[in-house]
């Protein structure tokens, strides 16, 4: 489990995370999501007993992280958004260094990752820096599972990776679930995200959406319309928008545009095209939320 409480962290006058606080049950996978400099990474540092220069309280596995951190970190697997393994050692090597490190067995991985190990176990020879963006994603999250940690935090595992390893991950995240862990997992990939049980959306340090995928569809109140826009028509559908009454946004949306509107908006043809309600999904839902944090920062 993780439980943060009022995490307040600076770096000399920038405040990256203000007043943060969330719960990530045993069993649970939360997906953390937020543009960059939004706190992510600062936030996995607290958490991974790295940075313990904050304000407020964090507690993962029942240990404090300020008070207890070796005791926590026993708990911990984590993986950092850049590549932290040893490139000059094997695949195999790596794995056993980071279990002698924990007083663990290397051989225990088939069994404590067996989805990702499968996929890389023939490359055990390999030294680590000459495998693929995903071999060595996959060779990281091996490492920090090795020792059987209680809570799990991946820092956008899934970035330049292929789509046959990303599902493999999430089949592995999925089974480590099952097993009772506790996992964090940032991404920037709605597809995965809804593969969570909740979403924590963190913008400039602070949280403005946090629930289930469900949920938070659920509760989206702004109608939302589509209609077609050849790029060529851009300006002139765009003018048109502005200055249409109950357009609140508009974006684009693949070769078609969005628009997120008020009450007071009646339907009718733009530069000939004529808007179409559709329901909002969790991208609609970010852009628009972002959107009114801006209006009112």
């Amino acid at each position: 489990m993780i439980v943060a409480e009022g995490i307040l962290k600076q770096f000399g006058s920038h405040q990256v995370l203000k007043g943060v606080s969330f719960q990530v049950e045993d069993g649970q996978i939360v997906a953390l999501m937020g543009a960059n400099g939004a706190g992510k990474s600062t936030l996995f540092d607290i958490l991974a007993t790295i940075d313990p220069d904050f304000e407020g309280s964090v507690a993962v596995a029942d240990y404090d992280v300020r008070k207890n951190p070796r005791e926590a970190r026993s708990r911990i697997g984590y993986v950092p958004g850049r590549f932290s393994l040893y490139g000059d050692l094997t695949v195999a090597e790596n794995l056993e260094f980071f279990a002698g490190a924990y007083g663990c067995r290397a051989g225990d991985i088939e069994a404590l990752s067996p989805f990702l190990w499968r996929s890389i176990a023939d490359f055990s020879g390999f030294r680590a820096d000459t495998l693929s963006g995903g071999m060595k994603q996959k060779l990281a999250i091996c490492c920090a599972l090795v020792h059987n940690p209680s809570v799990l935090l991946l820092d956008e595992p899934t970035v330049g990776v292929d789509p046959v390893s990303r599902h493999d991950m999430w089949k592995e995240i999925g089974a480590l679930r099952d097993k009772g862990v506790c996992v964090l997992v940032s991404t920037h990939y709605l597809d995965e995200a809804t593969l969570s049980d909740k979403i924590l959306f963190l913008d400039q340090g602070e949280i403005l959406l946090f629930d289930s995928p469900a949920d938070i569809v659920g509760s989206y109140s702004r109608r939302i319309f589509a209609f077609p826009c050849p790029s060529d028509e851009l300006p002139q559908i765009e003018a048109a928008l502005t200055a249409m009454p109950g357009v609140l946004e508009y974006y684009l949306w693949g070769d078609s545009l969005h628009i997120t509107v008020d009450a007071s908006f009646n339907a009718a043809p733009v530069c000939g095209h004529m808007p179409v309600a559709v329901s909002p999904g969790i991208e609609d839902i970010f852009i628009d939320t972002l959107s009114e944090r801006r209006k009112r920062v």
